[in-house]
């Protein structure tokens, strides 16, 4: 577990422009498939009201980012990232926790995700936080790249 002086030197901010370049160096340092710079640029110039895009900051630095759609009584996390330098520090924990919270205090009911069948560590901390597999999608990250779908429920508390 992360020594507590570091979760409390950690903010979770909406991000902005000014962000992306050391978002995207995370998102590159993080995924054999990177979202593009197009991609960021135009969801933070036209944000609407269910996409979300929050960073971890440390100080001035974006130590982690997770962006997530709430649509109605359901929600959907969409990609996290911490670069490998500030993993195991209870970041993405962190950021987790915090979209979840944000997703209660909007009545969300369900939330999923997709993360890869080989990821280990990712299905572990989606674990501790009441996901359960629902599914599996096919070739979600290429060929012969499944992931499996999570599922949390309103009624799914952490373990």
């Amino acid at each position: 577990m992360a020594p507590q002086n570091l979760l409390q030197n950690l903010t979770f901010e909406p991000m902005h422009l000014d962000d992306l370049q050391q978002v995207l160096k995370i998102e590159n340092q993080c995924f054999e498939d990177p979202w593009s710079k197009t991609y960021f640029t135009v969801s933070l110039k036209r944000p609407r009201s269910y996409e979300h895009f929050y960073v971890a900051r440390r100080g001035g630095a974006v130590v982690g980012y997770i962006i997530f759609n709430i649509l109605h009584e359901e929600a959907h996390l969409l990609n996290i990232a911490v670069p490998p330098a500030n993993q195991r520090q209870g970041i993405g924990k962190y950021l987790l926790a915090s979209a979840l919270e944000m997703i209660q205090a909007d009545d969300g009911r369900e939330v999923f995700l997709e993360v890869a069948v080989s990821n280990l560590p990712a299905q572990y901390l989606y674990r501790q936080f009441g996901f359960r597999i629902c599914g599996i999608r096919k070739n979600y990250y290429g060929r012969y790249k499944d992931a499996y779908v999570f599922r949390k429920g309103a009624d799914t508390d952490a373990t």
